[in-house]
């Protein structure tokens, strides 16, 4: 326990941003109604005639959020490294067929709310087999406490239901936040089934307890996974 809560403070005092720290860039993106179906098609086709692929994708639509959350959907992309983001934003459309028309569905269906670079701090990518996600955006003013409790809660959950991640927000994140909180679950009912265990047990009232005022809640808003490649 003590060393996966000294290891949670290092990771928080300074991220190692090396060549093997799993980096990602979220797009949150407003898809037209009328051709979310066109969208997702290009999408299915142009991934799939894609030889190599850096990324793991994921194509996440929104379920539930707030009157600031403006946006429908979430195209994500995972990679190793910070080097898989080497030319991001320089090289146009693929010179094929598949990436032309996942380009123009692209241009002609949706809108670019926000795009967020960040880097995973507790992750697991095969936490990406659960199709529901509860994000929560967080201001930490204290990383050393949050730290902390937030070590000190992981290292006590034991449970089925879900699971909890952490994000650094690098890049683009909305004024305020700083992090981002992941719990993910097979579907909803298992987040509620998951969300009433960690309350019940204790485990939320003593993370609390613990972390004081060394963060506060931004926004959150919960989503599922229509899509995920490699």
């Amino acid at each position: 326990m003590k060393k996966f809560i000294l290891l949670v403070l290092v990771v928080f005092a300074s991220i190692n941003l090396n060549a093997q720290t799993p980096t990602w860039v979220c797009m949150n993106v407003t898809v037209d109604q009328s051709g979310q179906a066109d969208f997702v098609e290009s999408l299915d086709n142009f991934m799939g005639s894609l030889e190599q692929n850096p990324y793991t994708v994921t194509l996440n639509e929104v379920q539930f959020g707030g009157s600031d959350i403006d946006f429908t959907h979430q195209l994500c992309f995972l990679g190793q490294s910070p080097d898989a983001f080497a030319s991001w934003g320089i090289s146009g459309p693929p010179p094929s067929v598949e990436g032309v028309l996942f380009f123009s569905a692209f241009q002609d269906f949706v809108e670019v709310e926000q795009v967020i670079l960040g880097q995973p701090m507790i992750f697991d990518p095969s936490n990406l087999d659960s199709d529901f996600a509860a994000v929560f955006a967080l201001n930490v003013s204290d990383v050393q406490t949050f730290g902390s409790a937030f070590g000190k809660m992981m290292n006590s959950l034991d449970s089925d239901d879900g699971s909890f991640e952490l994000h650094d927000a690098v890049l683009g994140a909305e004024d305020g936040v700083t992090h981002y909180w992941v719990a993910r679950s097979s579907n909803i009912s298992t987040f509620l089934s998951g969300r009433s265990e960690f309350i019940n047990s204790g485990a939320a009232g003593q993370f609390i307890s613990d972390a004081g005022d060394s963060f506060e809640f931004v926004f959150g808003f919960g989503a599922r996974i229509v899509k995920r490649y490699n």
